[in-house]
């Protein structure tokens, strides 16, 4: 097909379609407009490839990015502000009092000691801890148990199904207040099994290789008192 059947044939489609406007041409290429600076629909291969896509495209990698690093600074950040409560660095106006013995024990009056045959062992870290056990039927409190940084303590408890709760800080504020400001509030997930005459040890030194999954609770940890 020669160059003016070439444009005879595109004149009859702009006219079959209803197109006017202004044309442009030169030796090179063909540049057409239907008289609006943007027509209702794609006009050819070139046309489509507009600036439009790449730059939805670099946007979405934008944002992803942006994702990605917001997620990996809230990942990093929630342990840094952990370390920065039980290291004491927060001002703790409040006076504290002295932090029970390790092996110390709050108990709900209606558990029977007979009935304690199994035993928690605790081994304690950077800050002073109290692991407390709830009935996850009635959310009551069964036992509490306190362990001073870097000591460890045992003690009996009656088999069963628990929900555990973690609090670790600095300075003690009793039973009430616990660490005051300095209050870390964690919870384990998962159904805390102690089966009948065995030990049922939990290191609070953190480790990736670790099995004991907690959550951090924002609620402040209800009074024993």
């Amino acid at each position: 097909m020669g160059i003016d059947d070439r444009d005879y044939m595109r004149e009859r489609y702009r006219k079959r379609r209803g197109l006017g406007g202004t044309r442009w041409n030169d030796r090179k290429s063909r540049v057409e407009r239907d008289g609006l600076w943007f027509a209702a629909k794609n006009q050819g291969f070139d046309y489509q490839k507009n600036r439009w896509r790449p730059r939805s495209q670099r946007r979405s990698l934008r944002t992803g990015r942006l994702l990605v690093s917001l997620i990996a600074v809230i990942v990093l950040a929630a342990p840094a502000w952990r370390e920065i409560k039980l290291a004491g660095w927060l001002p703790d106006l409040e006076e504290p009092v002295p932090f029970p013995a390790s092996g110390s024990v709050t108990v709900n009056r209606s558990v029977d000691p007979k009935s304690a045959i199994s035993r928690l062992h605790v081994i304690a870290a950077r800050g002073n801890a109290v692991v407390q056990l709830y009935d996850p039927a009635t959310a009551a409190h069964v036992i509490s148990l306190y362990v001073r940084r870097g000591e460890e303590a045992a003690i009996p408890v009656p088999p069963g199904t628990y929900r555990m709760q973690i609090l670790e800080g600095d300075k003690w504020h009793g039973a009430s207040r616990y660490f005051g400001i300095s209050t870390v509030t964690q919870s384990v997930p998962a159904p805390m099994r102690i089966e009948p005459a065995t030990v049922r040890t939990i290191n609070l030194h953190r480790s990736f290789l670790g099995n004991l999954r907690t959550v951090t609770n924002l609620r402040s940890p209800q009074p024993l008192d």
